[in-house]
């Protein structure tokens, strides 16, 4: 783990960016809890003595911008945002349409369906989603 945080620091600070407490606790958050999470779910976990809410906001979107998050598709009532797959294991998600629940699945069937569409199309396949 200190690996990656280490990796996306450097990033961060590649991009002429500072690394502030505040973005660490950010990351630290996304870490340790591998499902989607709101931004009020981040803040909530870092407890709003340490950093505001507007702070969170600040580091979700340098994070999205700079590839380390991704915003989690289909879920309806809010954004929700976890480590893209550069920073973490490809994987999947079972999201409950009724309540919104989202839970990682990390089996991918879909490996062989993107050989064979490599084979048919010459066209390289760099992600996808099923809803």
């Amino acid at each position: 783990m200190k690996e990656k945080c280490r990796k996306i620091q450097e990033l961060i600070r590649s991009n002429r960016f500072k690394w502030t407490r505040p973005r660490q606790l950010v990351l630290d958050v996304f870490l340790k809890h591998r499902t989607p999470l709101q931004v009020a779910d981040i803040h909530r976990k870092i407890s709003s003595r340490e950093v505001d809410l507007a702070s969170v906001y600040r580091a979700v979107n340098l994070f999205l911008k700079s590839g380390i998050l991704m915003s989690v598709a289909g879920v309806s009532e809010s954004k929700r945002y976890e480590l893209s797959d550069a920073h973490r294991k490809h994987h999947h998600h079972l999201i409950c349409q009724a309540c919104g629940k989202a839970e990682d699945f990390e089996v991918c069937l879909l490996a062989p369906l993107e050989k064979e569409i490599r084979k048919k199309t010459k066209f390289e396949v760099h992600r996808h989603e099923l809803n």
